[in-house]
């Protein structure tokens, strides 16, 4: 394993999402974590540092250089504010998934970035989609039996845009999509089917104004309008789906609203800003009433680690600073594949599940180590190359217009 490989990577990272669990119950299960968690790193590694160039790598785009250098200051600030948390402790930040290893997959952009063909990955994902099926009907034991087909029903959405493009695999997808409702509600998983309805929506509602960019932002506010009214609304909303779906033991319970009040209520102007490290955390109202008025002492400790909202989580290790750098490659493969002028479906596609992944920030998605975010970044990268790569003519007569305007602008010597 002396040179880097696609699928060893994506691999290695699945199988680590796959085994992380309570040390203390399932010791085996960590160790299997820690080591494929360990040749994880070690592939980025030699991408990173002993992959040669090849004919085919790009040149980054121009806001990555600068996008990276404010991200590893960040890091290393963090890195300092943790060492001066009393509670500090260095197992916990180069081994938890929510601590300092939760910046990992931003490394993966890059990969995405200088792959020049998708059909290693798009093989990966057609294994990783197999494996929910079988994880759907024989689980792991743990904790959580519902960990591995979690990890990998993921593909579902990006396997989709391929399906679609191809033209193939379209009836594996369909049963792939049916199973992950099934498994939502198996699980209790509500935001599996929230993440298929609002990809598929977003695809359909974008088609019809692919040609018009004004009207493609309209329908991003009023997706991120809905969004917001969902959250402000969630058991209203909640109460209605139910009805619809005609199940009567789907999980209505709103758990999301109140932690916007905890985690802005703990907090002061500075910690919003620059967060609390990679091992901070924030007082629970709730949760201390569970243990002390309920005696529940099965959920969380009321100082936690973690919150299930993705855009609370950036908020609690690094603020907004956080936040706003986490998410630059993101809004950088929306913006080049909804905005920018190109002829690639794939790249349209692939924009649109990336902000979709980005508007569940807000509900749930946290930063982590984990499969889901290898291939969120990944999937960024390859969608920007795409979209680069794809120029359509009247973007590049565009540029063309305007570097022969500045050059006959100048003085002729």
């Amino acid at each position: 394993m002396n040179k880097f490989n696609l699928t060893l990577l994506l691999g290695f990272v699945l199988v680590a999402t796959i085994f992380f669990d309570d040390p203390h119950l399932y010791y085996y299960k960590r160790v299997v974590y820690v080591i494929f968690m360990g040749l994880s790193l070690w592939q980025l590694y030699l991408f990173y540092f002993k992959r040669p160039a090849q004919p085919t790598d790009l040149a980054m785009p121009s806001w990555y250089k600068p996008w990276m250098f404010l991200f590893t200051i960040f890091i290393l600030y963090n890195l300092v504010v943790d060492l001066r948390n009393p509670r500090f402790s260095l197992v916990t930040e180069l081994n938890h998934p929510l601590a300092a290893l939760a910046v990992v997959p931003v490394l993966a952009f890059r990969i995405g970035y200088q792959t020049e063909n998708e059909k290693q990955f798009v093989n990966f994902l057609l294994g990783t989609g197999l494996l929910f099926v079988f994880f759907f009907i024989v689980p792991i034991q743990g904790t959580n039996i519902y960990t591995q087909g979690l990890a990998c029903c993921y593909v579902v959405a990006p396997l989709a845009i391929f399906a679609i493009v191809y033209r193939k695999y379209r009836l594996f997808v369909l049963l792939l999509i049916v199973l992950s409702m099934l498994f939502s509600q198996q699980s209790e998983s509500r935001t599996i089917i929230l993440r298929i309805m609002l990809f598929f929506g977003l695809l359909v509602a974008m088609s019809f104004v692919k040609r018009w960019r004004p009207l493609k932002l309209v329908m991003i506010v009023v997706a991120a309008w809905l969004l917001y009214q969902f959250l402000t609304n969630l058991g209203d909303w909640l109460e209605y789906f139910k009805g619809i779906i005609h199940v009567k033991n789907f999980d209505d319970e709103d758990t999301r609203t109140f932690l916007f009040n905890e985690v802005f209520g703990d907090m002061n102007t500075r910690d919003i800003i620059f967060g609390r490290g990679f091992q901070g955390d924030y007082f629970s109202p709730y949760f201390l009433w569970l243990r002390t008025a309920n005696h529940d002492f099965s959920g969380d400790f009321y100082y936690r680690f973690s919150v299930e909202v993705g855009f609370l989580e950036c908020l609690i290790k690094g603020g907004l600073v956080f936040f706003f750098l986490y998410t630059t490659p993101l809004i950088a493969a929306i913006h080049k594949g909804l905005f920018s002028r190109h002829t690639s479906r794939t790249a349209f596609m692939i924009a649109i599940y990336i902000l979709t992944e980005f508007l569940i920030m807000f509900i749930e998605n946290i930063p982590s180590y984990h499969f889901q975010f290898f291939l969120i970044f990944f999937l960024c990268g390859y969608s920007c190359r795409l979209a680069t790569i794809h120029r359509s003519k009247e973007s590049l007569v565009h540029e063309d217009f305007h570097y022969n305007a500045f050059l006959q602008s100048r003085a002729i010597h």
